[in-house]
């Protein structure tokens, strides 16, 4: 009983972690340019090759995790994070930087893939929707304090200082889960690694019209999670000249309502279906991405209504991550191990996009960032919508 309890929650610090890999060395960018006598365009490379491994791994390590188990996998990955995050604690090569930036992102692969089948595993349904939405909470304050985080240490310290601390909080994380991680799928469940076999698998995935849209839905309000991660300090700093501590405290409003959002899960599968509960959020969160819409149109000048907008969007997505997750697992019978890896394929794609729409369509103002989150927010309703299937629910 105490391992359901403390499990969940030791991987969410580990992903954590992971995730301030990403966000946590941001304001150093400028100073590793000088320390590795190289070029900004190199250094923000950086962030490029940490997405490109964690996009790269999935599909290699979903067939891995259903052959040897949950817990290897997951292990292994944090060995090869740990060993790429000291390199780039010491490197003096901006090109040993970008590969282990790229090992770095790979080893995220183990968590989103056997980490979270370990949960799904272990947990029903509501149970396993509580425990994701717990995960989201924790996860999301990566991306929510990661930078001041950052900032601080440089403060005191130096970037590499930034790398080395993580290195240490995760192997302390990481020996904690080898103790407290139970293996979920047994000896006599596991697959052999075919590759006709492994084929087949994730081809049933693919071919099942409910996995794919509620993943889909899940993977839409997700992109416009990361735009705004991708955009939010050239909005908030360079159009609107706010201070980068003004900036901190818009990104913690956004992601505060995200995380009482992922609280406020437990109440919601209390007393609504699943279906419901989705139902609810997806169109709270086209009613958040309309306004910012809005707001971005009437109010040009004026951030702060558009930031209320997107709180409203950041709380309704919350509501629903965590159901649709365990709703597109549900959906399919194929290994778990292949479930997560098409699901995490597609939500590390959708990021990729998200942070590719940033980059494009930024036009200094917020009606870029309004349109792309009204987009996925309209494409997560048409996902959840069109699920159904002769007036059945997605989980039906």
């Amino acid at each position: 009983m105490k391992i359901l309890k403390i499990f969940p929650v030791l991987l969410a610090f580990y992903e954590m972690i992971a995730y301030l890999s990403n966000d946590m060395y941001l304001p150093a960018l400028p100073q590793m340019t000088t320390a590795l006598s190289t070029t900004p365009l190199l250094t923000q490379m950086s962030l490029t090759t940490w997405f490109l491994g964690a996009v790269s791994m999935q599909l290699g390590l979903g067939p891995l995790s259903d052959k040897y188990g949950r817990k290897p996998i997951l292990l292994w990955g944090g060995l090869v994070f740990v060993i790429a995050t000291l390199m780039c604690a010491f490197t003096f090569n901006i090109y040993i930087l970008l590969i282990a930036r790229f090992f770095q992102g790979c080893a995220v692969c183990s968590v989103t893939v056997a980490g979270y089948a370990a949960i799904h595993e272990l947990y029903d349904q509501k149970e396993a929707m509580k425990a994701l939405a717990l995960m989201g909470s924790i996860t999301v304050l990566a991306p929510a304090f990661g930078p001041l985080l950052g900032s601080v240490v440089l403060k005191l310290l130096s970037w590499r200082d930034i790398f080395g601390l993580l290195a240490i909080l995760a192997i302390i994380v990481l020996s904690m889960l080898h103790k407290w991680m139970p293996e979920t799928l047994a000896p006599e469940k596991r697959h052999p690694i075919e590759m006709k076999t492994i084929k087949h698998h994730y081809s049933t995935v693919i071919k099942n019209k409910k996995f794919m849209l509620t993943a889909a839905a899940f993977c839409a309000t997700f992109s416009a999670m990361i735009a705004w991660i991708a955009m939010g300090p050239f909005l908030v700093i360079d159009a609107f000249h706010y201070s980068p501590l003004m900036f901190g405290v818009f990104q913690a409003m956004v992601f505060g309502s995200f995380i009482i959002g992922t609280r406020c899960v437990n109440l919601g599968i209390s007393k609504l279906k699943p279906t419901k509960l989705i139902h609810i959020a997806v169109y709270m969160s086209l009613c958040g991405a309309t306004l910012s819409l809005i707001f971005s149109l009437a109010f040009q000048q004026t951030l702060l209504c558009f930031i209320i907008a997107l709180m409203i969007f950041a709380f309704s997505s919350a509501l629903s991550f965590a159901p649709l997750q365990r709703l597109a697992i549900e959906a399919s019978t194929a290994p778990m191990g292949a479930r997560m890896a098409i699901l995490s394929s597609m939500m590390s794609g959708a990021g990729t996009i998200g942070s590719l729409l940033a980059g494009y369509f930024y036009f200094g103002t917020s009606v870029s960032l309004a349109c792309i989150t009204f987009i996925s927010a309209l494409t997560a309703l048409g996902c959840v919508r069109y699920g159904e299937v002769g007036g059945t629910e997605l989980n039906a």
